[in-house]
């Protein structure tokens, strides 16, 4: 049997890139250590007395404090003083008194690491740190620093951090600055080498990022074990996930120039969040596909920016709209916040960003329901009966149902044939020019042939259809929910010589085209018409929200009524489709 030994491109930073002095800047700035310069104008006050300024070097002032020894045998023994001398430039060293000094342990490359974690090429003042900077290290990566309400007024001793490290004392040295801080800093680890290193109850979080780029049969590292039957080789094989779908969107784990928020959630937030996105799907008689849900929490859990809980939590207020809180992931998957719930406790700091543990997680709406569309020639279908309950009419009669344009796809083979198959209703009895409407229950077609009525989950929706141009009438819509009026549209809506209601072809509308559906590409292929591919249509009414009548979530029929003052000597009105796609607050 073929084992599988799964490595990972997810990993640290090589060690000799991490050992390279990185002259790269950081949001602080020091142009010069003049005294007026970094305490007369900063926007950060600094308490003078807290700061004690030396003539001599900051190599010599280490060497110089007996209390200093230990991590000054440390930076001798790794080579940090001969580096200084040869820079020659200004620096930020860290350091900590003997009491408080921790030998790193583990091999060279690891003591050498832990050692360059506590140098820094740049000379930054306490007045030029604020709350929320990252200052680069000789080991490659970022320390973090962290001001309280105290250290902004002015306070530097134990209200300035460096990571872990609270600061005690500043110098000021004839080449830079020295913090003594409350212990040894500890570098974060990369978003990269955290996901690596999660554990089995995040083995589904875990699994979705690294597989989400594919993976590759890595030859060169697979040992040979055997022939097959077949005479092929057979290996103890190592894959290489690669990372193509973070890479498209420019967040590389393993930069230290990334600044990331990442979401976790653990497998049993994720199985509880799946398992109540399919009894929701099961109540309103809709599937989807696990993959889909599945994609959804990834590609909503990575952030480009640093977000605070408060970020991530505070739901909007009830005289706000809800979507101004609204977090866009780098996919740009919407992140409601007050929707789902933060872990108690401190979120985890990282060397190139922060995560915070999930306890609950919501699937929206608006994921579940990518949109909902149907035709209305299922007429055809209906019974004696079901055309008396769901085909209401005034002033009008059923004519035929007819296609007027064959099945057609932009590309063969590639999407599904549809055809512009229309309802066809003629002018009543009162005549043309006497008021008409329809009230409308959307139904769907059953495999053994029958009729359902749509049962629409409450939420917000947009409604849109499709007619046919050249129709000379305007007409009105609204919406109706136990025979009441929920929603209207904001005016009359000419069916002219515009193409907007033109079947199912309308390009009025932005996020309008089936699920998976790119037009650039097909029309790349040979679909010169791909753009106009089943579409949502025309724009009837901006928003609907169809109400929660029980309070429990559970769907519900609707009816759309179109009406119209006269037929404006009109003697028919093609129907073509109706579609309801879920807004940004149906979440």
């Amino acid at each position: 049997m073929i084992k599988n030994n799964i490595h990972s491109r997810l990993s640290r930073f090589a060690l000799a890139a991490a050992l390279t002095p990185l002259l790269m800047p950081v949001a602080v700035s020091c142009d010069s250590l003049e005294d007026d310069d970094h305490y007369g104008d900063s926007s950060t006050k600094i308490d003078n007395s807290e700061l004690t300024i030396v003539k001599s070097t900051s190599e010599d002032y280490i060497k110089s404090r007996a209390d200093l020894s230990s991590i000054n045998s440390l930076f001798a023994d790794n080579g940090i003083y001969k580096e200084l001398e040869e820079k020659g430039q200004l620096s930020t060293i860290l350091v900590v008194t003997n009491d408080n000094y921790t030998a790193p342990t583990g091999d060279t490359d690891d003591i050498v690491y832990a050692t360059r974690s506590h140098v820094s090429d740049m000379s930054v003042s306490p007045a030029n740190l604020h709350n929320g900077d990252r200052l680069m290290m000789w080991h490659g990566k970022y320390t973090n620093v962290t001001i309280d309400e105290q250290g902004q007024q002015g306070q530097i001793v134990d209200h300035i951090s460096f990571n872990n490290g609270i600061v005690k004392e500043v110098v000021q040295t004839s080449n830079g600055y020295i913090y003594v801080i409350s212990e040894m800093i500890e570098t974060p680890t990369s978003l990269s080498d955290f996901i690596n290193s999660l554990g089995d109850e995040y083995s589904i979080f875990k699994e979705l990022v690294l597989s989400s780029g594919g993976k590759e049969f890595d030859k060169a590292n697979s040992k040979p074990i055997g022939v097959s039957p077949d005479g092929n080789t057979l290996y103890d094989s190592v894959f290489i996930y690669t990372n193509a779908h973070f890479d498209n969107v420019n967040f590389d784990m393993n930069s230290e120039s990334l600044t990331a928020t990442m979401l976790l959630p653990s497998d049993d937030v994720i199985n509880e969040a799946m398992n109540d996105a399919k009894a929701r799907l099961r109540s309103w008689g809709l599937t989807r596909a696990d993959s889909v849900l599945k994609n959804w929490i990834l590609d909503v859990s990575f952030f480009n920016k640093r977000l605070t809980a408060a970020d991530l939590s505070t739901p909007a207020q009830a005289s706000e709209d809800p979507a101004s809180k609204d977090i866009n992931s780098i996919f740009s998957k919407q992140w409601r916040p007050g929707a789902h719930t933060l872990a108690a406790g401190e979120p985890i700091e990282l060397s190139n960003g922060i995560v915070y543990p999930l306890t609950k997680l919501h699937i929206p709406t608006n994921v579940l329901i990518y949109r909902l569309k149907d035709w209305f020639f299922r007429y055809e279908s209906c019974s004696d009966q079901e055309k008396a309950d769901y085909y209401k009419m005034s002033n009008m009669v059923f004519g035929e149902c007819k296609t007027d344009v064959a099945a057609w796809t932009p590309l063969a083979g590639v999407w599904p044939e549809i055809e512009d198959r229309s309802l066809i209703l003629k002018v009543g009895d009162d005549g043309e020019g006497s008021p008409f409407y329809l009230d409308f229950t959307p139904v769907m077609s059953n495999e053994d042939g029958t009729i359902s009525v749509y049962n629409v989950p409450p939420g917000s929706y947009r409604l849109a259809f499709g007619s046919k141009q050249n129709q000379n009438l305007t007409i009105r819509a609204h919406v109706l929910v136990n025979g009441t009026i929920v929603a209207s549209s904001a005016g009359n809506i000419e069916l002219g010589s515009s193409t907007t209601y033109h079947y199912d072809r309308g390009g009025s509308l932005n996020n309008r085209y089936p699920e998976g559906y790119d037009p650039a590409v097909v029309t790349a292929l040979g679909g010169s018409k791909a753009s106009n591919y089943d579409t949502d249509g025309g724009l009837l009414i901006e928003e609907v929200t169809i109400p929660d009548l029980k309070g429990d979530g559970s769907a519900t029929p609707i009816t759309i009524r179109i009406e119209a003052d006269s037929w404006r000597e009109q003697t028919s009105f093609t129907l073509a489709h109706w579609c309801l796609r879920p807004t940004v607050n149906n979440y």
